[in-house]
Order: C-alpha cells, then structure tokens, then sequence
C-alpha cells in the first residue's frame, strides 16, 4: 500500500491525486504602498508524509478577508490515510490565491478511499490588532511589550571632541585562497 504514494515535482502524488505545495510567485510586487507584500503573498499550501499518512494543508485567508471558514477531510485505503485542512474564504478576493486546492473528496471515492470525517466550519476573525485598519492605532510599546515599560529612548549619535580626527574604518574584500573569503580592516 506504500506504492500509492510517489514524489512528483512540487509535492506528493496519492493514488494519482495530486498534494502539492505552493505560495506566491509574485517575488512581492504589488502596490507600491503595500511595501512589497500583497496578499496572494500571505496564501500558500503544503504537504508532509510521515511514514503511510499525507498530511496537506492550504491558506487561503488573509487578515483582509472576510467570511472566513475551514474545510477539510480524512480519507484512508489500506494503511495510508490522508489528512487535509483547508482556510478558505467565501468572501470576495481581490488577489490570487497563491497555493494549490487539494482534490474534492469526491475523486477520492471514485478511487475506491474509505472517507473517515469531513467536516465544514466557521473559522474564528483574527483579533483586531492582526486586521491593518488596526496598524495606525496599535500603541507605542517597548522593551516589556506592553507591559507598562516605557520604550527604549534611541541612543544618542557618538560625539567626538572639537578638532579630534574621527576615527575612519576601511573595510576590504580579501579572498582567502583555499578557505573562502571574509573582511578585513
């Protein structure tokens, strides 16, 4: 039974169904106000094999998305079972979701698996401090992180005596032959 599950480029292969991982090939270009990090960035999927059991697990939920919810199911032929978790969202996307759906339960009978629990429910709303609305009004925290404990001042430039030269490092490249290269002064 461990013949139904093979190495396929980009993630596993269970009796000819298709697990594989994936996240964002956007390399970060979105808008330009969002600093490089859209959110197709924040979606992926991914799948472990440990020993007969496949486990998959797909995000695609954002702190920008609403009415979100989590599916998922177990299967099982023989000695391998197939555990899949999903977050996804049922309401409107404005971006791609980066990883890849696993397959409908249904593909899973046709192949003559044993469906051992599925399930569908509400996932729970980020806590507002995680929503970006919240990111103007988070509140200034330090060291204690919130503990009471006032943030550390920023250190003070060096100052050096009046006509005292000011000390000038010169870093330089140096390969070192046989054992790589490091900086010197």
């Amino acid at each position: 039974m461990a013949d139904l599950i093979r190495e396929v480029p980009g993630g596993l292969q269970v009796d000819g169904l298709c697990l594989l991982k994936s996240c964002c090939s956007c390399g970060g270009r979105s808008k330009p106000s969002n600093y490089g990090v859209g959110d197709c960035c924040l979606t992926y999927s991914m799948v472990r094999q440990e020993n007969h059991t496949v486990a998959f697990f797909a995000k695609a939920t954002t702190p920008n998305t609403t009415n979100n919810y989590e599916w998922g199911y177990r299967v099982k032929k023989g000695l391998v079972e197939v555990d899949v978790l999903v977050h996804d969202t049922r309401g409107p996307k404005d971006f791609e979701f980066g990883g890849k759906y696993p397959p409908p339960v249904s593909e899973w009978q046709k192949r003559g698996w044993e469906i051992l629990s599925q399930f569908e429910r509400a996932l729970e709303e980020p806590p507002s401090s995680c929503r970006p609305e919240a990111e103007a009004r988070k509140p200034e925290t330090g060291r204690g992180m919130g503990r009471g404990v006032p943030p550390l001042s920023s250190p003070q430039p060096r100052q050096f005596r009046e006509g005292a030269p000011k000390p000038q490092v010169t870093l330089t490249w140096r390969p070192l032959a046989g054992r790589g290269a490091s900086w010197s002064k």
